[in-house]
């Protein structure tokens, strides 16, 4: 995409210089300069911990840089407090959730207005949530709780209440991290749009397609520090920013795996499985094959992971690990089968982010309250170390960790000793290229010793490279299955329940 010379872009949203964050010892952001121009869509990139997050999160108010000044639309911030950043235009949607879990997608929406006063009717606050998913293409249910909400819809809701305000200047936080490559080229071209419109818009990502397939310029940060300063797209390559985003050429392509060795007894069996969003689902998984699954999200991927999880029960139907029962109605029974569960929401159902990383490793896989200080840090160190989790000791909070080292935390526990079935769920979400391509190899790796692998995944090029088969679900059902070589279009079509 060009970075076009309309008289729209001469003008600069925002203006950062010379900002500087620290936390404790850490240096989040030195003197990192940033641009934003009226009218662009400006790409983010950076390595997990590279101070993205940070910066916009300063540009949003949410907080405050210890050096360097910020100007938007043309007026200096003295003050950094979300609510005045709001007034001027300026909305961020941030990586983590911030909705309600027991409120309405409309209750939700009415909560983020900073200047509301009078409770509007539930009609309202719905007709204004159905109003924007259908001009934005961002459709999500408004008859239940947020909670009960599947990752990709409470992304799309927490996108439209940026978009109920006026907003010029917007702010994306991995916005497509929990999509798929369908629902992430339909919100580009809604940013694509807003852009039309004269908004600008910042995309923090990892997905360095999306770099080249919606932004005018591209910025980079590593280890605090910019190393690429609002560059048009036009020029770059993909190598090239990868080896700006990590020091060196990390991204490449996944080569598919090899899959022909021996796959023996079936380690995992799913027969006739039903729940709200499931129909008679029948799935069985061998030891050592990796069975990816498909599907546009709200197709019932959130309650196959809740099921094979133990977080809920099915309605009817049975689960087999190695041929005994799989208690449903209880996590210890997925840990007692030697279930490794790899998380779509890793704060939500894979930590407790108060507790200490030391603590965290222990969750569900000891009385570790039972074990003396010093043996739980000697373990989390050992932990700690294999898996690179960059941290600043097992005594910190979780709540400390950036996302990529949050999820080689969960990794580090779970796939710890003998695993039968590793159930992931997006386990690369989020990850920069060098952090997504360990986890691709560690999960391979336990594969290829045994365990039977159920990927959840959003991206089909990393199915197709880590896959001996892919399953797709559409309305709750399976709509088709295909070996390799994979036939996208094929995929495709029964993705949206096709055939």
């Amino acid at each position: 995409m060009n970075d076009r010379g309309t008289a729209s872009v001469h003008t600069d949203a925002v203006h950062m210089s010379g900002i500087s964050r620290h936390f404790g010892p850490v240096k989040a952001l030195t003197g990192v300069d940033f641009t934003l121009r009226r009218g662009e869509i400006h790409a983010l990139l950076g390595e997990n911990g590279a101070g993205k997050s940070t910066l916009m999160r300063i540009l949003a108010g949410l907080d405050t840089p210890d050096e360097g000044t910020v100007e938007v639309l043309g007026e200096p911030v003295e003050v950094f407090d979300p609510r005045d950043i709001r007034r001027r235009g300026v909305a961020m949607v941030q990586q983590h959730f911030t909705l309600v879990p027991t409120l309405t997608a409309g209750e939700n929406l009415w909560l983020s207005r900073p200047t509301a006063r009078l409770v509007p009717s539930g009609g309202e606050t719905n007709r204004r949530v159905l109003e924007l998913g259908e001009r934005f293409g961002l459709q999500v249910p408004i008859d239940v709780p947020a909670g009960a909400m599947s990752v990709g819809e409470q992304q799309r809701l927490e996108i439209i209440r940026a978009l109920d305000a006026d907003v010029q200047v917007l702010l994306l936080d991995e916005p497509t991290a929990v999509l798929t490559d369908r629902e992430a080229d339909d919100l580009l071209t809604v940013c694509r749009r807003l852009r039309d419109e004269g908004r600008s818009i910042v995309i923090i990502t990892h997905r360095l397609g999306e770099v080249f397939g919606g932004a005018d310029r591209v910025s980079v940060l590593r280890g605090g520090v910019s190393v690429l300063e609002a560059a048009p797209v036009d020029g770059q390559t993909r190598a090239g920013l990868a080896s700006l985003m990590v020091g060196s050429d990390a991204l490449g392509a996944l080569a598919h795996r090899a899959s022909d060795h021996r796959r023996d007894a079936v380690r995992m069996r799913l027969d006739k499985i039903s729940t709200a969003r499931l129909t008679s689902i029948d799935l069985s998984v061998r030891s050592g094959e990796i069975v990816g699954v498909a599907g546009v999200d709200g197709n019932g991927q959130a309650d196959l992971e809740q099921v094979i999880s133990a977080q809920i029960a099915p309605s009817s139907g049975t689960i087999e690990v190695d041929g005994e029962p799989l208690l449903v109605d209880s996590p210890r029974g997925r840990i007692d089968r030697k279930i490794g569960y790899i998380p779509s929401d890793r704060y939500r159902w894979g930590m407790v982010r108060p507790m200490t990383i030391s603590d965290n490793l222990e969750l569900g896989r000891s009385p570790f309250w039972r074990k003396r200080r010093a043996q739980r840090f000697g373990h989390a160190t050992e932990r700690i170390a294999t898996w690179d989790v960059r941290c600043a000791g097992p005594g910190a909070a979780v709540a400390s960790l950036s996302g990529g080292n949050a999820q080689k935390l969960i990794l580090a526990r779970e796939l710890a000793g003998d695993t039968s079935v590793i159930l992931a769920c997006y386990p690369t979400r989020g990850l920069d290229p060098e952090a997504a391509r360990v986890v691709v190899e560690r999960i391979v790796g336990q594969a290829e010793q045994g365990a039977a692998v159920i990927w959840i995944g959003a991206e089909l090029d990393e199915l197709f490279a880590v896959a001996d088969r892919i399953v797709v679900l559409a309305g709750g059902a399976i709509s088709g299955e295909f070996p390799p070589p994979y036939d996208r279009a094929a995929i495709g079509l029964a993705m949206t329940g096709g055939h």
